[in-house]
């Protein structure tokens, strides 16, 4: 063989090899970003549907709790690893292991009401009323703060394209980058707060609420899209809008009804003749879950938990013995887990009947999250972290 031929066949070789090892290392990166944590943020998903793809607990078995120094509002997400972050009034953000150990905790300068968001990389991001979010590292460091004008109750959604969205008291809603970096903000005339979470529709449609009871909906670009007002306020990050695959926003309101919006602003219509608005007397501060079959799931100040059908037609109601600001996570078999004032957690099955409860010592207004175990995480005002398992 020439040295000229095998030269040739040499390069023609490295190249096939290079290509194969760039084509398997960009398979291997696409895969892992299509990978979402258990429960990544707020109600979960970008959608904020509050519904998981996982079987949750059968029983009211305690597997561990984890105590902090003061109430915790905030509701948990759980990373890939199965850790578990949440805030808490003390001022701190939480790691904690699924064994119920403390991996590490973040202090910031006042309290802890938002509930984290989980990116792709790892990175934790969440806000604080000393009026910054913060994207903390894996190991419980510092990655960077973003500083606005107002207390950030408002828990962040982090998009598919690594933009953080974030209410403000302020009246601003943010975008910043991975690198927090701002992107772009929108203030709303009134400058009324926003604590509400933002929720992304398939379109890329930004929807959330003001304190002065208006939803609106923004492009991906930060310009309106529309707006309209539901009632006069909406209280801490609860009542944020959860959106259908079709678009649909789902919203309660503090007038005690919620409502569903088509995707261009308008009340939605059943049978071309009445309007989608279910009235329960008492305000809603509870965050609707949208199930697989269209259900509307949420909690309102009367006490009760609601199964709406898709038609606006009642499925089921269920009754506490407390106001319900706890918003639902509902489970593949279509068990709904929801917190009460009551300080019960409560498992409801497909059918409105009780599975069971969890009684602990302090009213619930942490939203209960489902991990990949069936392992249900939700917080109390008695400063415990609880988890309850087979």
């Amino acid at each position: 063989m020439s040295s000229k031929t095998f030269l040739q066949r040499f390069i023609v070789l490295w190249v096939t090899f290079s290509f194969i090892v760039i084509t398997s290392y960009g398979i291997c990166t696409s895969n892992a970003e299509l990978v979402d944590p258990p429960w990544q943020m707020f109600r979960r998903d970008l959608r904020h549907t509050g519904v998981s793809p996982y079987k949750g607990a059968q029983a009211n078995t305690l597997k561990w709790s984890f105590k902090v120094e003061k109430r915790i509002t905030s509701s948990p997400a759980i990373g890939l690893d199965d850790t578990i972050y949440f805030g808490s009034v003390d001022g701190k953000l939480y790691a904690v292991s699924p064994e119920g150990k403390l991996k590490w905790s973040f202090k910031t300068g006042d309290e802890v009401t938002s509930s984290p968001a989980i990116g792709y990389d790892g990175t934790i991001y969440f806000g604080s009323r000393d009026k910054k979010l913060y994207a903390v590292n894996p190991n419980g460091s510092l990655k960077w703060d973003y500083e606005t004008e107002g207390a950030i109750f408002s828990s962040p959604t982090v998009g598919k394209h690594g933009i953080i969205y974030f209410g403000s008291g302020d009246g601003s809603l943010y975008a910043v980058d991975l690198s927090g970096n701002l992107k772009w903000t929108y203030t709303n005339k009134l400058y009324s707060p926003i604590s509400s979470s933002p929720s992304i529709g398939p379109d890329g449609m930004i929807c959330f609420m003001i304190t002065k009871g208006i939803i609106y909906a923004l492009n991906p670009d930060g310009s309106e899209k529309w707006k309209r007002r539901i009632g006069s306020n909406v209280y801490a990050s609860f009542s944020s809008p959860a959106v259908n695959e079709d678009g649909t926003v789902y919203i309660g309101s503090e007038n005690g009804r919620v409502y569903g919006i088509n995707p261009n602003g308008e009340i939605k219509w059943i049978d071309g003749k009445r309007k989608w608005i279910v009235n329960t007397g008492k305000t809603i501060q509870s965050s609707p879950a949208i199930g697989n079959d269209g259900t509307i799931y949420f909690g309102s100040y009367d006490k009760k938990v609601y199964a709406i059908n898709s038609d606006c037609t009642l499925r089921w109601s269920f009754k506490t013995n407390g106001w319900i600001e706890s918003s639902p996570a509902v489970d593949s078999d279509g068990t709904v887990y929801i917190g009460s004032s009551d300080g019960s957690l409560y498992a409801i099955d497909s059918e409105g009947k009780l599975k069971w409860s969890y009684q602990t010592n302090g009213w619930i207004e942490s939203s209960p999250l489902i991990g990949s175990d069936g392992t249900v995480y939700f917080g109390s005002n008695d400063n415990h972290l609880y988890a309850i398992g087979n």
